[in-house]
């Protein structure tokens, strides 16, 4: 049995005549009649009873029968409409990889916000996991897009991105430290602080935060680790040392803990958008062609505003 003789049996029980459910389907009466006798002879029932030539009337069977393949017919109709949509990029479920600092920022939530706006039926799970975290999880499909900090040469094997956001770099002091009173803090002013970092594996991102702000021929020392950032405030705002960060760490707030935008310093900290090279699944591909829209958005402000 396939849908067209669903199909073909609706269009009769619905006009309870021959000729006009055979106009309506575009086809000859004689076929339409074939085809459902076929129906009924794959059933093993009577679906109509015959009162005239053309003119018939459901069975008991028919009646049963009826309700079934309107309801059969409607979710045909409702898969192949998902199915086009997902074909589209407009309906599916994207495992979504996040930096601290991308989720501080509000980067992460005003973007898929907006995107969801457009695509109500694309739903997200979000992980909080850290760079090279995020790397493995693109390659072995845990995660679909990430939002991670750019590699300082290339992507590893099958990967690529580009750079959605930029943020200022901030000195994380305690307070009453000897340049929390200051407005303006410059790199030159760090050379003899004691800084806390996190760790490598932690967040490949961070040494990048300290070496920008390093003046030429300096060497900043490092006293003490932290597994995250909240642990590098924590251990700020118990008079450690100072660190780096982001301006969106920076900001989010803990007592004890005072934060300064460092001038001078041309770099930036980072977050990319990285996917997979050969990423196939179309509301993914989607997704990455509308954080590429933003970046340039975001990188040509004057734009937007035009």
């Amino acid at each position: 049995m396939e849908l067209r003789h669903l199909k073909y049996f609706v269009a009769v029980a619905e006009e309870l005549h021959f000729g006009r459910a055979a106009a309506r389907l575009n086809i000859a009466a004689p076929t339409l009649s074939q085809q459902i006798g076929a129906l009924e002879n794959i059933l093993g029932a009577k679906l109509f009873a015959r009162r005239t030539k053309s003119v018939v009337v459901l069975t008991h069977v028919g009646q049963r029968f009826l309700v079934e393949a309107q309801e059969t017919l409607k979710q045909a109709a409702r898969a192949e409409l998902v199915g086009r949509r997902a074909g589209r990029g407009e309906v599916g479920s994207i495992a979504i990889g996040y930096l601290f600092s991308a989720g501080c920022s509000g980067l992460v939530g005003s973007t898929l916000r907006k995107f969801r706006s457009l695509h109500p039926d694309v739903s997200f799970q979000m992980r909080r996991i850290v760079t090279f975290a995020q790397y493995k999880a693109l390659n072995d499909g845990s995660i679909d897009v990430g939002f991670a900090h750019p590699p300082h040469q290339r992507y590893p094997s099958g990967l690529t991105g580009f750079i959605i956001d930029r943020q200022p770099f901030w000195l994380v002091m305690p307070e009453g430290h000897r340049l929390a009173a200051r407005k303006q803090i410059t790199p030159a002013m760090l050379i003899n602080e004691d800084f806390v970092a996190m760790s490598l594996e932690m967040e490949a991102g961070f040494w990048g935060n300290i070496a920008a702000i390093t003046p030429p021929g300096a060497s900043l020392r490092i006293v003490d680790r932290a597994p995250d950032a909240f642990g590098v405030m924590t251990m700020i705002s118990a008079g450690l040392g100072v660190s780096v960060l982001s301006e969106p760490i920076a900001n989010v707030g803990m007592k004890g803990v005072v934060a300064r935008r460092i001038d001078g310093v041309k770099s930036t900290a980072d977050t990319a958008v990285v996917y997979r090279r050969n990423e196939s699944a179309p509301v993914v591909k989607n997704l990455i062609d509308f954080l590429r829209a933003e970046a340039r958005e975001a990188a040509h402000p004057a734009r937007r505003a035009s």
